[in-house]
């Protein structure tokens, strides 16, 4: 009989530049490197007040997102999972994270890829609007119903 090995994936709200970097490098590495968007579009943190979450496995950082306040309510955005860490469930613990965060917030939206609508969907967010393009991918924007 086999072992069953769970990772645990922990998060946590980032406090340092070096976490920061952290999850710079993971964006980097998903966004820049794999969907070929611009550096200028996705490296914006230094024009927008953000909190960053990191995901880690045994101290090794495989994931990252972040959320904001803007007029229309709250934004979460730049959900990154590294390509070896994927389907393990932490993309849907970065926005349970969140959504668990911001439980008494109402207004929490989010602009999806349309290849991860369904994922979203599964997690309780509503299509809202029409496909739009954004870093030259088709995007929906999507708001939580929770």
């Amino acid at each position: 009989i086999g072992e069953i090995s769970v990772m645990k994936i922990d998060i946590k709200i980032i406090e340092n530049d070096d976490d920061l970097q952290m999850c710079q490098s993971i964006r980097g590495e998903v966004f820049i490197l794999e969907q070929n968007i611009s550096k200028d579009v996705e490296m914006d943190d230094t024009l927008i007040n953000a909190t960053y979450i990191l995901a880690t496995i045994q101290d090794e950082p495989v994931g990252t997102a972040r959320w904001r306040y803007t007029e229309y309510g709250i934004k979460l955005e730049r959900f990154a999972v590294l390509k070896n860490y994927r389907g393990m469930g932490i993309g849907k613990a970065l926005v349970r994270f969140i959504l668990e965060s911001l439980k008494r917030e109402k207004n929490i939206y989010l602009n999806a890829q349309e290849s991860v609508i369904k994922f979203y969907e599964k997690l309780g967010f509503i299509c809202y609007g029409e496909l739009f393009i954004e870093a030259e991918i088709h995007h929906q924007k999507m708001v939580y119903s929770g």
